[in-house]
């Protein structure tokens, strides 16, 4: 990688653990970038062509062949699981792993890959998870034959299969019921990665100075963290932000085409404003006037009043925008375009597009934060990489390899550490922003995904989205200090207060 640093070189003394080979699971993780699509109506025939072909050709390849080491192959292995004999049989096997996710080791053609995979189920219309299914059951190789006894599944029968309520533990333990598979698919290590020792656990109030309100996705809540309080009435929560003051947040829908105003005290639901497509990422100006929601579907950065409660204009930013950042003084919104290579600049006062800055080598910008003093926007990619553009000279002036998948990004308060997540692996990287290298691989649990420290950049919290936990790393030592129940299932995004 081109200016990246290589894992060995990594400084060991905060080095918790090596990076083993993970699974970015066996299907389509990398459908994320395709929320935009989830409440779209019953897909046309080569419905699962295109959603492959845009969301899981980057890791597992147009072919199907994966990456050694990294991402298994489909071709082949997918009829051959189809096929196999158990309780459940291949068939129900493969659609669980679409609707609830699979978290823990499995071994494809000897290779063993240890990671988590994002439960869809609901976040994908059934209809459009049977279509990737039938794809990679009969279109993926043009020479394939559909396994014997194959007819394609249907959105009913998703349906129905979605109606139980399993983890990615549960499937991981399906498939051991595999006749053929269950032998080769090893079980879980007896402790959890990422637990914190009992002489570094810090009692729970003295980690959160302020409250954490962690999204939790699939359990259609926001809870308060440290007092548990878990407000309902947003289905699909998925990312939050909180005003300047503290008193509202604002929080996307995964499940609608709705963003959603709450009370950040109370927990009430102030406004409800349908944008026409899921939203991703939702952001607060300094001023608290104006809301951002991304909706990528549409290529638009919404704006909300957020004192009316009112939706304003749809500012057209470039192919599939992901997430946004202001400037400090809110003049700027920079916004990840995640098909298209860039980052937008809108003129808040205009609420227009006025730039595109391109990120060539960083082909799918995903998540974003700014320097605290303006020069610099630190990108998190899709597959895993960091980039830091410099933007007075409009280029990339270094990347880094960090954990597999995709993530949040946080420019930690007082400048010294980036830290991001990685919801394909089970570490969070921390890289010295001064030093421009990384400095910790943090254990600290299955699907780490939004990270935010609190306001004196003193704590980092890391919402573990396969173990339903939340995550609290010390700054100082790089060490996990606390492991905190979130309170729901899918813990997603994390705000807090004093740190946008």
């Amino acid at each position: 990688m081109p200016n990246g640093m290589a894992r060995g070189a990594r400084a060991p003394r905060h080095e918790v653990m090596i990076m083993k080979p993970v699974l970015l699971s066996w299907i389509t993780a990398c459908l994320l970038g395709g929320a935009g699509t989830a409440i779209a109506a019953e897909p046309p025939k080569d419905d699962g062509a295109r959603l492959y072909a845009r969301h899981c050709a980057a890791c597992h390849q147009a072919g199907g062949e994966g990456v050694p080491g990294r991402f298994p192959p489909h071709r082949g292995h997918v009829g051959e699981l189809y096929a196999a004999e158990g309780d459940p049989e291949g068939r129900r096997y493969l659609a669980r792993v679409l609707l609830h996710g699979l978290t823990g080791p499995i071994q494809v053609d000897g290779v063993r890959y240890d990671g988590n995979m994002p439960a869809w189920g609901g976040a994908l219309s059934d209809a459009q998870i049977a279509a990737v299914l039938n794809y990679l059951l009969t279109g993926l190789d043009p020479a394939q034959v559909p396994p014997r006894g194959f007819h394609p599944y249907t959105a009913e029968e998703i349906a129905a299969l979605g109606e139980a309520e399993l983890s990615g533990r549960d499937v991981h333990a399906l498939r051991r019921g595999l006749v053929g598979f269950g032998e080769a698919t090893p079980g879980f290590a007896e402790t959890a990665g990422g637990a914190p020792d009992e002489a570094s656990v810090l009692p729970r109030q003295a980690a959160f100075p302020t409250p954490a309100y962690v999204a939790l996705q699939n359990s259609g809540l926001v809870t308060s963290l440290p007092s548990g309080t878990a407000w309902p009435g947003v289905p699909g929560a998925h990312y939050n932000a909180l005003s300047p003051d503290g008193t509202q947040l604002l929080v996307s829908g995964f499940k609608t085409g709705d963003v959603y105003v709450m009370d950040a005290r109370s927990g009430e639901l102030t406004a409800t404003l349908s944008i026409g497509a899921v939203a991703q990422g939702v952001k607060i100006a300094p001023d608290g006037r104006h809301g951002l929601a991304v909706a990528p579907g549409q290529g638009i950065v919404a704006v909300i009043d957020l004192g009316a409660g009112e939706l304003v204009k749809k500012v057209p930013v470039g192919e599939e925008p992901h997430n946004a950042v202001f400037t400090a003084d809110g003049s700027r919104a920079y916004v990840t375009l995640q098909g298209g290579g860039a980052i937008a600049v809108i003129d808040m006062a205009r609420l227009e597009k006025v730039d595109e800055i391109p990120t060539p080598g960083l082909d799918t910008p995903h998540n974003l934060d700014l320097s605290e003093d303006g020069q610099r926007l630190w990108i998190r990619d899709f597959l895993g990489r960091v980039g830091v553009l410099d933007l007075k000279r409009r280029a990339l002036v270094e990347t880094f390899a960090v954990g597999n998948g995709h993530g949040g990004i946080d420019v930690v308060p007082g400048g010294r550490y980036v830290a991001t997540g990685a919801i394909a692996d089970s570490t969070v990287t921390v890289i010295d922003a001064q030093r421009m290298e990384v400095v910790a691989e943090v254990e600290v649990g299955s699907g780490p995904h939004g990270v935010r420290a609190s306001r004196d950049g003193r704590y980092l919290y890391v919402s573990i989205t396969a173990d339903d936990t939340l995550a609290v790393i010390d700054t100082e030592t790089l060490e996990v200090v606390q492991q905190v129940p979130a309170g729901g299932a899918f813990p997603f995004w994390i705000a807090v207060p004093g740190n946008p």
